[in-house]
């Protein structure tokens, strides 16, 4: 399926869960758009995934708390600077959004929404779907997992 798509999409969603299976998201079709995307967005462990492209090595990003520990140390060669305290972190060339566990992927589309269309606009459109959005940082769940 992944091999049969010949055009270029602007925007890279992937996805994670519990048992993350990267030939279910297919690397290598993420790695051959990633140069001609404009945006990349990670949701739980999709951060792992995105990982073992090599797409996020230099750069910060986040993933579920409770596989925080070991997608750190699966990682750990691959000079990526891990937030333990974050519902979702952006690249500082805001093309790679990665967000912490499930719910914290809809602040992350709360924010990517902003950054898309300015805050008042995402504002009214979180308040039209009735979203209650946390801020980047704003993370309980980094102190409940030991990490901060």
């Amino acid at each position: 399926m992944y091999d049969d798509a010949k055009e270029q999409f602007d925007i890279i969603l992937v996805p994670g869960g519990p048992s993350v299976n990267p030939l279910s998201v297919c690397p290598e079709f993420v790695k051959r758009q990633a140069p001609g995307a404009k945006y990349i967005l990670t949701v739980c462990t999709g951060s792992l995934i995105l990982a073992r492209t090599g797409l996020l090595n230099g750069k910060r990003a986040t993933t579920n708390k409770s596989a925080f520990r070991s997608v750190q140390e699966e990682t750990k060669h691959l000079g990526i600077t891990w937030v333990p305290k974050a519902r979702w972190v952006v690249t500082e060339d805001k093309k790679i959004w990665t967000s912490s566990g499930i719910s914290a992927g809809m602040d992350l589309a709360g924010g990517f929404l902003d950054h898309l269309v300015g805050k008042e606009f995402g504002l009214a459109m979180r308040s039209w779907i009735e979203l209650s959005m946390k801020a980047e940082v704003d993370d309980e769940f980094a102190a409940y997992h030991g990490l901060v």
